[in-house]
């Protein structure tokens, strides 16, 4: 039972800053009309600034915006230890058996 809080389907309140980030944002992505290296072209503002950037700038700035689009890898830690009792295969007929592996080392005695 739900005693207080916004009702079900209510939007959350619009956050100006938020519209200008994203409006801003939006402006830098989309393809204008411009002159790049004396040529008309259709080029957004994000692609002529990487344009005018060193090939490993390029690269460093390429590698930073990868991190928002793909999951962080968390590192685990595994346990790989085992414990292992080995048996060989009269020590399992003599287990199905009902005889002790150790009664017919003292009958070799």
């Amino acid at each position: 039972m739900k005693t207080g809080g916004r009702k079900k389907g209510t939007p959350n309140k619009e956050n100006p800053l938020k519209g200008f980030i994203r409006a801003h944002s939006l402006s830098y992505f989309e393809p204008k009309n411009v002159k790049f290296n004396g040529k008309a072209t259709i080029m957004s503002d994000f692609e002529l600034d990487m344009a005018e950037l060193a090939p490993d700038d390029r690269v460093n700035a390429e590698l930073r915006l990868l991190e928002f689009h793909t999951p962080k890898m968390k590192a685990v830690d595994v346990d790989m230890s085992a414990k292992i009792n080995v048996r060989t295969i009269e020590d399992k007929l003599s287990a199905l058996c009902g005889e002790d592996a150790d009664e017919d080392d003292d009958e070799d005695d």
